[in-house]
């Protein structure tokens, strides 16, 4: 296990992370232990592999009378965080819910580690992640072209399934006037909890007065005056980085089959996630060594956002009625995600010109497109 960077990034010792590995090993004393091939940025992953007689042994202490198959366990994830990165065991047991087929569930495992880190259980969710199969440029032949609409209708099918699980709050009405003072919050935006909803309004706020040009901060400020005439309108679970590296696929098929990295998850609009659907749509491009960088939408990309709405729509009886709504928040979502920068952590700062070439090119782009 020779990958520092997670250790050095939340100034941990490598003395610590010796500590942590032997932990879970003692914890699956049967079981191969390593470190998983796919790390985020806020977590240690390790991929805890049960052998044959582990298995066996299991499933007869928990059901002596049963026949048993000697046969491979399934493998698990054994997570590692850092306090400030501790995951909302209520949220992600709500994701495991709404998400029953994608998303794991997860469980502490209560070691005792150094320096306040959490050790989590789940299972490995089958799957490739969609940001090693993306092909860049916008060409695509026939097979890419079917494998594309069916992750389409596959993101659909994920989305009108946030619309239908069970939501935290049901039908909220506004109190506030129209014309109330921006301190005056909505009561659907009093009812976001998390990181962001917490703070939608002033982010908005700062977005509308902050943003490097006049075009972004209009768009922004027409977002604050549409959401305080929302009436009645759902939150759902939103998954908090719905972007293709958390997004796994068959990589044949290109069905979604899970999703990982529930970190930042919460209960917000819904609609707010759409930025989502852009990132199946195109990929960032640089024609030549130098130059500036471009998001280039696939050839079809307006045809497959067409096959989204459509799939959606016909997934969620009385949606359409309600489409002018969604498609705000779909660009509250695109404001906040790529509109507020994320400094190690942190989501405190407007974009810029000067360090955020980036996120401002995708915020240009998806804003224009939607």
């Amino acid at each position: 296990m020779t990958s520092p960077d997670f250790w050095n990034r939340f100034s941990l010792r490598l003395e610590d992370k010796d500590i942590c590995v032997k932990a879970v090993r003692d914890r699956y004393e049967d079981c191969e232990v390593e470190e998983f091939r796919e790390q985020g940025y806020c977590s240690y992953t390790l991929l805890v592999t049960p052998p044959k007689v582990a298995f066996a042994r299991e499933i007869i202490r928990h059901q002596a009378t049963a026949e048993v198959k000697c046969e491979d366990g399934p493998a698990l994830i054994v997570q590692l965080r850092p306090p400030q990165h501790a995951l909302d065991l209520n949220i992600v047991r709500a994701a495991s819910t709404a998400h029953p087929a994608l998303a794991p569930t997860i469980e502490d495992l209560d070691l005792s580690l150094p320096r306040g880190i959490r050790a989590y259980e789940m299972r490995k969710v089958d799957g490739t992640p969609l940001s090693r199969l993306q092909q860049h440029g916008h060409s695509l032949d026939d097979s890419a072209g079917k494998r594309l609409e069916r992750l389409i209708t596959s993101f659909a099918d994920l989305i009108a399934q946030s619309w239908h699980s069970p939501q935290e709050v049901h039908d909220i009405t506004r109190t506030a006037r129209a014309d109330s003072p921006m301190d005056e919050r909505p009561s659907m935006f009093a009812q976001c909890r998390g990181k962001v909803g917490s703070t939608m309004i002033s982010r908005l706020e700062r977005l509308a007065s902050e943003l490097p040009d006049e075009h972004l901060r209009e768009i922004a400020r027409e977002a604050m005056r549409a959401i305080q005439r929302m009436e009645d309108y759902p939150l759902v679970l939103n998954h908090g980085d719905l972007i293709p590296s958390n997004i796994l696929v068959d990589q044949n098929t290109w069905e979604i089959t899970g999703l990982i990295d529930w970190a930042e998850a919460e209960y917000l609009p819904f609609g707010t996630c759409l930025y989502g659907l852009e990132h199946l749509l195109g990929n960032m491009t640089i024609s030549l060594p130098g130059s500036a960088l471009t998001w280039t939408y696939l050839n079809g990309a307006t045809q497959l956002r067409e096959l989204f709405w459509s799939r959606l729509i016909d997934a969620v009886p009385g949606l359409e009625a309600r489409m002018g709504d969604v498609r705000v928040m779909r660009d509250v979502g695109v404001l906040l995600w790529h509109g507020i920068a994320w400094d190690n952590g942190a989501i405190d700062r407007v974009v810029n010109d000067g360090e955020d070439v980036e996120e401002l090119v995708k915020l240009r782009a998806f804003l224009t497109a939607g």
